[in-house]
């Protein structure tokens, strides 16, 4: 029988040794290069896109000063509202660029942006989409002249159920509401995935002409007991060659998230804080005051648009 070598035993003891130090640093070195929970939440969030996002409601009209219904009828603003707007023109965050600047076709929206942010004229899509409800045939109405009607009641307490007559189905309101804002998503993630690249040129945008302005339109009340004094305006005219026919193309800026700015009704900017906030419904969504300027900051997350807290 052959005696073991002990110089052989020994080499084959300090390999054997090695071979196991090198193993465990490789597991030690996939170990830190593998990503941890905290690494991985922190690197997901940075892929996340984001969205930082104005909104600005309309100022005061006749109708909003008398609490009168006021939706699709095209009212201007009071004309001391706009000397109060144009003196909040220098507000530094309507002073930064925006990737996208999109407003009602109403004159009381027009006429907001103009004070507020008349740089940004030019660059506005006005967009019926972005219009009240259209309360039919209540249009120029107080609560006072009608409370006691049926129609009302019922509208007032099943709104998604019951339409105003001759007026917008709330289905229809939240329909136009959400084709819009899908159509945003899209922008964004579209430029957002193609480095940049401005997504005009990948998919043309489905443009929203501006819809015509018209006169004040009272119509009369089924019942005796209303009487809406007439409001006269003269229809301001849209001239088709004052408005792009296409969205500002410029690419999303790949250092800082998007700026969107939104010249509105407080039913849509309501119905905007119920779709991207939790546990937040449309009843309960706070608008903000007429003329007021809101900025919000929102992350797509599993799928969804989110507001969160920007540090």
């Amino acid at each position: 029988m052959d005696k073991a070598n002990p110089m052989t035993d020994s080499s084959q003891a300090d390999n054997s040794s090695k071979r196991n130090r090198a193993s465990q640093t490789e597991q030690e070195l996939a170990l830190e290069l593998e990503p941890q929970p905290e690494q991985e939440l922190a690197l997901e969030l940075e892929t996340q896109p984001e969205l930082e996002l104005v909104l600005i409601r309309h100022g005061h009209t006749q109708w909003n000063k008398e609490r009168r219904y006021l939706g699709s009828t095209d009212l201007p603003l009071l004309p001391e509202v706009r000397q109060q707007l144009s003196a909040l023109s220098g507000q530094p965050v309507l002073g930064d660029a925006f990737w996208r600047v999109y407003c009602s076709d109403l004159l009381r929206c027009r006429e907001t942006l103009a004070a507020l942010a008349p740089h940004l004229e030019r660059q506005a899509i006005y967009d019926s989409r972005l219009r009240e409800l259209d309360f039919g045939l209540w249009e120029g109405c107080t609560y006072e002249q009608l409370q006691d009607n049926g129609h009302y009641r019922s509208w007032i307490d099943h709104p998604e159920a019951v339409t105003p007559p001759e007026g917008e189905s709330w289905e229809k309101f939240e329909s136009r509401v959400d084709d819009f804002w899908t159509q945003l998503e899209q922008e964004v993630e579209v430029a957002g995935t193609n480095g940049g690249m401005s997504w005009t040129k990948i998919n043309e945008p489905k443009v929203v002409p501006p819809a015509e302005v018209s006169s004040v339109r009272i119509s009369p009340m089924p019942f005796s007991s209303v009487a809406v004094p007439p409001i006269p305006v003269s229809p301001v005219p849209i001239s088709s060659a004052s408005i792009p026919l296409v969205p500002d193309s410029r690419p999303i800026p790949q250092s800082t998230p998007p700026r969107v700015l939104i010249v509105t009704h407080g039913g849509i900017i309501r119905l905007l804080l119920a779709r991207l906030t939790e546990e937040v419904t449309f009843y309960t969504a706070a608008a903000p005051t007429p003329g007021e300027v809101t900025v919000l900051y929102l992350r797509r997350t599993e799928g969804e648009w989110r507001i969160f807290l920007r540090k």
